[in-house]
């Protein structure tokens, strides 16, 4: 790992990496920052984590390789020697300064929301890593246009990613596929019944066939009730099944997120109503549009060691935030 380091500094000048956003736990795209975090640190560089209400005033932020958030960049600072990941950024425009600024979005097909209005074709952007794409900046004027701004200003290189596990692949560990499970599936995750996220309609048919055989299906939303990763893990563990159910937007969108990968790593089948999840898992997990269905998929693997053993591996070659960390500084 450390000759990666090396190399990579060869070829840039950041010397460090700075993660400015949300305290862990506080909102949900902290567990994203904390994949970040483990990650290069991992690798090797100097790694430090702020955000807007702690930060020190005398810190070097020159040289530096910052991840961030669009709404928790208030006082993050912005100079001409450094490089911005920034996602859901809703005003680029504060970055123009920066030496280098890379917008970074989900993977998804007719995304329209309160910032963005994107489809990503991968066709013609680059692949540079599992799950991530990359769009050079074309030199020319784009128009920045959502619930926060209008306006028009230089374009701008786009990457294109999706989320991973929390563990490194070392934490990854085989023998957690056999662990004794409980007549329970834990939901770590939203289940709403409204708006872009509605995805009841496609939960409800799954946890009605766990009642049916006697298996509580429990929710923890975490956005009422953050949970560290140790008891989200445990609690994933000791579920008999462990699904990732996507609502009706994200099937629509094709949106990967971070649940699958997760579950997965913490030694479960990787179970999914997306196509677009299980080819991104080349096939290395289960895939029913039909979520009712899918508990008896599951149920029919839930001792398929194999397939179970082979998902794990994929996630742990393809799918952590260390492959997602090398995506980032292969576009540097």
């Amino acid at each position: 790992m450390s000759s990666l380091k090396i190399t990579c500094l060869e070829k840039v000048k950041y010397n460090k990496v700075v993660i400015w956003g949300y305290p862990l736990y506080s909102h949900t795209h902290s567990y994203v920052h904390y994949g970040y975090h483990q990650a290069f640190k991992s690798l090797g560089y100097d790694t430090y984590w702020f955000h807007d209400d702690e930060y020190p005033e005398d810190f070097d932020f020159s040289n530096t390789l910052f991840i961030g958030e669009g709404f928790a960049d208030k006082n993050l600072p912005i100079n001409d020697s450094s490089a911005y990941f920034i996602m859901y950024c809703p005003s680029p425009i504060k970055y123009q300064e920066a030496e280098r600024y890379i917008d970074v979005r989900t993977v998804g097909v007719g995304i329209k929301d309160h910032i963005y209005d994107y489809s990503l074709d991968k066709d013609i952007a680059t692949k540079v890593g599992p799950g991530c794409y990359f769009e050079a900046k074309t030199g020319g004027k784009v128009q920045i246009k959502n619930q926060y701004h209008d306006y028009e200003m230089s374009s701008y290189d786009k990457l294109y990613i999706s989320w991973a596990t929390n563990l490194l692949p070392d934490e990854i560990d085989f023998d957690s596929m056999t662990l004794p499970r409980k007549s329970i599936v834990h939901y770590c995750g939203t289940v709403s019944n409204s708006g872009v996220c509605e995805n009841y309609s496609q939960v409800l048919p799954f946890a009605e066939e766990c009642a049916k055989h006697h298996i509580q299906f429990a929710v923890n939303d975490p956005w009422q009730n953050p949970l560290p990763f140790e008891e989200v893990m445990r609690r994933i563990q000791e579920s008999v099944l462990a699904p990732d159910i996507r609502g009706p937007e994200h099937l629509r969108t094709r949106v990967v997120t971070c649940r699958v990968f997760k579950n997965i790593s913490y030694g479960h089948l990787g179970l999914t109503n997306s196509e677009e999840i299980f080819n991104e898992m080349d096939g290395n997990c289960i895939y029913n549009k039909d979520t009712r269905q899918l508990f008896y998929d599951g149920v029919e693997n839930v001792d398929n060691f194999d397939l179970i053993k082979n998902g794990m591996q994929y996630v742990k070659e393809n799918h952590t935030y260390i492959n997602r960390a090398q995506s980032l500084l292969s576009v540097l």
